[in-house]
């Protein structure tokens, strides 16, 4: 979803009550235009819906990071000096959307943090939305590109991960590789180009589509909702290595993007420059040529396992 930059002026409110979690940290109000629903049907006084987001966010983070293998926002090299993943509950009045991921490192005299803001309309079993701007964070500490049919296009598509499914809606890719005209038009996407570009490639590159048994996935399995409904839907996601490793090797593409642009820093406006377009697009079809060499090497491998060849 927006992006947006903190500045100093968005510390912590007086009128700010905390729940922590280890790292994960939530900010909310009670009173005023950012308060939130009091309901706390389990009475450990914390709101359930407080409880509720904060719970989908650390879901997020044991099924993309420990289960599926994506990088660790907090262990990046861009965030790494960051100490708490930060929610601030907001009214949607004031933010003008449902959620909204920061794309800069927060300083302050308590420490560094990293984080977001979720709509005090948000009702998480309900709602992916912090799941959503979580992995944003993902995508923000591992590249420095921001191109919209990347990560919203690509965060539209993890919604699937703790959501019903395995994939979104798909749109038939007309030719891969994409000719130009084809290029032109998913670089003027955004969420759309989860259906019209990664849900395509996902699907093609993943016939199971299965979120893999772990201990981590087991401790996720038993996380609930404070209504006592289950966190994760299904062990569905089509296309989640793909899409790990595409995330990854922007991380080492965009070092090569910076130098060949001649960007003297990863501002804003280079962050979403035009010119970066080919070099994700490029980074895209080298990892969907490496699956597709694998997939070959596989059914060939097979193939002699049921002829008796042997290579």
């Amino acid at each position: 979803m927006a992006v947006l930059i903190l500045t100093g002026g968005a510390a912590r409110a007086a009128n700010d009550s905390i729940h922590q979690v280890g790292t994960f940290r939530i900010r909310y109000q009670t009173e005023g235009e950012h308060a939130i629903v009091p309901d706390d049907r389990n009475h450990n006084k914390i709101p359930d819906q407080v409880e509720d987001i904060l719970t989908q966010v650390m879901a997020a983070h044991i099924l993309f990071v420990e289960v599926l293998g994506f990088p660790d926002p907090l262990q990046t090299e861009r965030f790494r000096s960051a100490t708490v993943i930060d929610i601030s509950v907001r009214s949607k009045k004031s933010m003008k959307s449902n959620g909204v991921a920061y794309d800069e490192l927060q300083r302050s005299k308590r420490g560094n943090w990293i984080g977001m803001k979720v709509a005090s309309s948000i009702k998480a079993p309900s709602n992916l939305t912090p799941a959503h701007e979580f992995f944003h964070l993902i995508q923000y500490g591992t590249s420095y590109f921001k191109n919209r049919w990347f990560t919203e296009g690509t965060a539209r598509w993890s919604e699937r991960a703790l959501g019903p499914g395995s994939l979104g809606p798909v749109r038939k890719l007309a030719s891969w590789p994409l000719s130009q005209e084809q290029a032109d038009a998913l670089f003027k996407m955004s969420y759309d180009a989860s259906e019209h570009f990664w849900n395509p490639l996902a699907a093609k590159l993943d016939a199971k589509g299965m979120i893999p048994d772990s201990p981590a996935l087991k401790r996720l399995q038993a996380m609930r909702y404070t209504d006592g409904s289950p966190v994760l839907k299904d062990l569905k996601l089509t296309g989640w290595s793909f899409i790990r490793d595409v995330i990854i090797e922007l991380g080492v593409v965009d070092d090569v993007a910076f130098n060949k642009l001649g960007y003297d820093r990863w501002s804003e406006a280079n962050q979403f420059s035009q010119q970066n377009n080919a070099f994700i697009l490029r980074a895209v079809e080298e990892v969907v040529s490496r699956y597709e060499k694998a997939m070959s090497a596989n059914k060939n491998s097979r193939t002699d396992k049921q002829d008796g060849t042997v290579r």
